[in-house]
């Protein structure tokens, strides 16, 4: 029997093998648009603000925030600043970087919070630098004046300095 008389199984065969090659193709394209590595541009920002409104949030919660505007209060901004900056370093993961401003911008009561004390020049550059910065922010009344004001958490995305 010859391959030119019998002809049955070739042209199912080849178009199984062509059908097979395009399915590949595209799962292989599929995988690759949603791939790990994409995970971080596709919800970065998003989990970059839920870290934020989490961590004042926990602050709230465990009464630390209390005892931050306690020493304001008292004028003791150092220790202040000390304190959310160990609490925030606890809650926050290591690669997500921080800055806490209480008040108002042009007259804060407390700024430049960063994950470590002594290097605020180089944390205000990286923070000025960092392409995707997520904002987290809440009002307070602080004591004695009871006044409101303004609790601001940024944080991005960097390695540690």
């Amino acid at each position: 029997m010859s391959f030119r008389m019998d002809r049955r199984g070739f042209i199912f065969s080849l178009d199984a093998t062509l059908a097979m090659l395009v399915v590949l193709i595209v799962m292989t394209g599929v995988a690759r648009v949603a791939g790990p590595e994409l995970t971080y541009g596709q919800h970065g920002y998003l989990r970059l603000e839920r870290y934020a409104n989490d961590a004042l949030e926990v602050m709230e919660l465990t009464g630390a925030m209390d005892i931050i505007e306690n020493l304001l209060a008292q004028g003791e901004i150092s220790e202040a600043g000390n304190l959310a900056e160990n609490v925030l370093r606890k809650i926050l993961p290591g690669e997500v970087q921080f800055r806490l401003r209480i008040g108002v911008e042009n007259n804060p009561r407390l700024d430049n919070v960063y994950p470590s004390a002594g290097k605020h020049a180089e944390w205000r550059a990286a923070f000025e630098n960092a392409a995707e910065i997520a904002v987290a922010a809440r009002v307070s009344i602080f004591p004695p004046e009871n006044v409101f004001d303004s609790i601001t958490l940024y944080v991005w995305r960097g390695a540690e300095i």
